[in-house]
């Protein structure tokens, strides 16, 4: 796993495309909360989390699209299964690389908030659970879209594809379910879906249930991943 953790960050930093990404992510992130601040009024960090929340259906497909793609379209993959290596590894090192940048990239955007609860005596501890949530979040991204890069060797389809999932899955709040589907079902379909559980988080609070549906959620999908290429040998 180590050797593919390896491989996977030095695509990112090796590669002008990855600075660029993390960098303009970073910039939309400070922007927002600027914005929010001097449009709002209030420097609470409850509106930034929630917009980065839907700038990760974005990121995490552009960091995750040529995970497997790429290795398809060269041809390559073949070759990784034939290496020393039980396939969760081979998931695991791509997904924790991504979970990297994807960190990276977060921390790029704290500067301003910490800055700000030093300064306005905001509870830091709140901000930095926030953060949690969204990197907890971030990593179940990962692990759907690293299936879906699986699915096939274009680039541009895996990023499409998992896009779209994921802002579908954004999109199931309860006003909008409510909406087309009958209140008692609404509600079990809402508890599934992730605002429901970054929620918790954006409040500052430790929910144990949503920290085990994000890890639940990452187990899944990357035991649909292995499966996938075991599959393939």
């Amino acid at each position: 796993m180590k050797a593919i953790y390896k491989k996977e960050l030095g695509h990112f930093f090796n590669n002008p495309l990855g600075f660029i990404v993390i960098v303009l992510f970073a910039l939309f992130g400070n922007f927002l909360f600027i914005k929010d601040i001097f449009s709002v009024g209030s420097a609470s960090m409850r509106p930034f989390f929630v917009t980065t929340g839907w700038l990760l259906t974005i990121l995490v497909p552009a960091l995750a699209m040529r995970g497997f793609a790429e290795e398809k379209r060269t041809n390559t993959l073949e070759t990784l299964l034939t290496l020393p290596l039980r396939e969760w590894d081979i998931v695991f090192g791509k997904t924790l690389a991504i979970i990297t940048v994807t960190a990276i990239a977060l921390a790029l955007t704290m500067g301003l908030p910490i800055a700000l609860a030093l300064i306005a005596h905001l509870y830091l501890p709140e901000i930095l659970i926030g953060y949690l949530g969204i990197l907890l979040m971030s990593a179940a991204f990962t692990s759907i879209a690293l299936f879906f890069s699986l699915k096939t060797n274009n680039q541009i389809v895996a990023f499409f594809i998992s896009a779209v999932v994921l802002f579908i899955l954004m999109a199931f709040s309860g006003d909008f379910v409510a909406s087309f589907i009958p209140r008692s079902l609404s509600d079990s379909v809402v508890f599934l879906m992730p605002p429901t559980h970054i929620e918790p988080f954006i409040k500052g609070i430790l929910d144990l249930r949503s920290i085990v549906y994000f890890l639940m959620l990452i187990g899944l999908f990357t035991y649909l991943t292995a499966s996938e290429l075991e599959g393939r040998q």
